[in-house]
């Protein structure tokens, strides 16, 4: 396996041609996040259909002209579960990928296994097996070994042959444009998250209401904010249930927040005072609005129709060769249900709108949903025998 190691100033003039010269580019990452704020970059995997690089960027000074090339409209970029790689893109460039593919996200469109690993994917559709001993491995520590680079540039070698490969497939299912709409929605989500502030999305934090959530939303400020300044994960700082249990209490009194268990320790107590302070702030601020503040009103479908529906969503992706996981859970299937009882219409970018009536997955499932929800279509049993013994039959 030929590939170039990338580490002096001096080499990536020879990479920047030979991105420049090529209209699809394999992208891949290794990085550390387990103890940092955000994913430490240890290594960029990059690969034309002629050439393989593996890029240091501890040693290369600058990297934009690299960066640039990935946002290129111009030019398709292929990853594998590429949501970090979207999220090194977006921090350094403020913009979204314009030609993302995920092969990932490809063979799910195509009925296979989702999510699939890339090791799965290159065995079954190339017959290549890919070896998995560094999966676990420190890529901080310099010098890499050989086995280390040899893993790395596996991991885009391979990306310009897969990508033919179910380019071919998605565009003899007419599903190319699945997989396009598919990748914009996901990136401006990762994207929107990126922008808002997190707090709302903690565990537990939906069960509180009024002033608590102001003391939820100062607690995490403060918590991101300093893990931040000392690039460290949030959670090492204030553990998110300790969050919701403050909030919970809603008590800025010093001596009894110092007698919660787990702020109780000594590594905690310099910083009862700062926590506290959040605490009145939170009681004083104006209540947050928060996403779900509309979805208490919308009716709760019966859990029998929601799992009817579930199971002709599963019916559909079966019978036309798409991964269910892909498509949307036995959630979405309750939203949408909620949605048609309530009948009221609503805008499709209201965040209450149903997934399922999104984009592709509207024509997918959406659509044959309602005729079955409606009493125009339903479902029987066909052939008992059959693995998929159920067919769809008109009704009227």
């Amino acid at each position: 396996m030929n590939y170039t190691v990338v580490n002096q100033d001096d080499q990536l003039p020879d990479v920047m041609r030979s991105l420049a010269g090529s209209q699809l580019i394999g992208f891949d990452t290794e990085f550390v996040a387990e103890d940092c704020y955000q994913p430490d970059l240890c290594l960029l995997q990059v690969a034309t259909r002629e050439d393989v690089f593996i890029i240091d960027p501890k040693s290369i000074t600058d990297l934009s002209a690299f960066w640039e090339h990935l946002v290129d409209p111009e030019k398709t970029v292929v990853v594998h579960a590429g949501r970090e790689e979207i999220l090194f893109v977006y921090r350094v460039t403020g913009s979204a990928i314009p030609k993302l593919f995920d092969v990932q996200i490809a063979v799910g469109l195509l009925g296979g296994e989702y999510p699939a690993s890339y090791a799965k994917l290159l065995q079954r559709f190339l017959g290549e097996i890919v070896p998995k001993g560094e999966t676990r491995t420190d890529w901080r520590k310099r010098p890499l070994t050989r086995a280390q680079l040899d893993y790395a540039a596996l991991d885009v070698l391979h990306l310009p042959e897969l990508y033919d490969r179910l380019t071919e497939q998605l565009d003899a299912l007419g599903r190319l444009r699945w997989l396009e709409d598919e990748l914009r929605r996901r990136q401006a989500n990762l994207v929107q998250v990126q922008q808002q502030e997190g707090w709302y999305r903690m565990s537990g934090v939906q069960s509180l209401h009024g002033k608590h959530l102001g003391v939820v939303r100062q607690l995490w400020l403060w918590r991101d904010q300093r893990a931040q300044s000392k690039n460290m994960p949030a959670r090492r700082v204030l553990r998110d249930d300790l969050i919701i249990e403050l909030a919970k209490r809603g008590s800025a009194d010093t001596r009894k927040i110092s007698q919660i268990r787990g702020l109780h320790h000594a590594g905690f107590q310099r910083f009862i005072p700062e926590i506290a302070d959040c605490v009145t702030r939170g009681l004083k601020a104006e209540v947050p609005d928060v996403p779900w503040s509309g979805q208490s009103k919308r009716p709760r479908p019966p859990a029998l129709l929601q799992q009817f529906l579930t199971a002709a969503m599963s019916y559909l992706c079966r019978t036309n060769s798409i991964a269910p996981a892909i498509v949307g859970t036995s959630e979405d299937v309750g939203k949408l249900a909620s949605y048609w009882l309530q009948k009221k219409q609503l805008d499709p970018e209201d965040p209450n709108y149903p997934n399922l009536l999104r984009g592709w997955r509207a024509e997918f499932v959406g659509e044959p949903l309602f005729e079955i929800y409606s009493g125009k279509k339903g479902l029987q049993v066909q052939d008992p025998h059959q693995d998929m013994p159920l067919s769809l039959c008109d009704l009227q």
